[in-house]
């Protein structure tokens, strides 16, 4: 019965607080951590000085899609902008290495990093769901 009790509390606490786990924070760190992942993957198979650059640009870049992540539940356009500076300076960052067969690499991050700036940018300001409530 008490166990009972503690899971349906705890179940009523997540659902209360379901801002932790908005779309555009699963998808920012989905883009984040595959940014990072390729990053890591470029620079231990680098073959030239340019290619490691590449690398370390891309997991600085990643990580600000991280960060964008985070406060995507508090600061929404400035998140969205964030995520898409990082996608932006990922993809700047590629011809650094001298060839663009690193591209494909990179666009699985690049897409995800993107697609969750859309999603930022579609979620309303929280002083423009504050003035809807105050019409109605």
């Amino acid at each position: 019965m008490l166990k009972r009790q503690i899971k349906d509390n705890l179940y009523e606490r997540v659902l209360s607080h379901r801002v932790l786990m908005k779309r555009q924070f699963v998808v920012g760190v989905i883009g984040g951590s595959l940014g990072i992942a390729t990053a890591i993957y470029v620079i231990f198979s680098a073959g030239s000085s340019g290619m490691t650059l590449s690398g370390v640009q891309a997991a600085l870049f990643s990580s600000l899609g991280l960060m964008g992540a985070a406060i995507a539940n508090s600061e929404t356009r400035f998140a969205g902008w964030m995520l898409l500076s990082s996608a932006v300076w990922i993809t700047l960052s590629v011809p650094l290495a001298g060839t663009l067969n690193l591209l494909y690499l990179y666009t699985p991050a690049i897409i995800v990093l993107g697609i969750a700036a859309v999603l930022c940018f579609m979620e309303p300001e929280a002083e423009e769901e504050n003035l809807q409530e105050e019409q109605y």
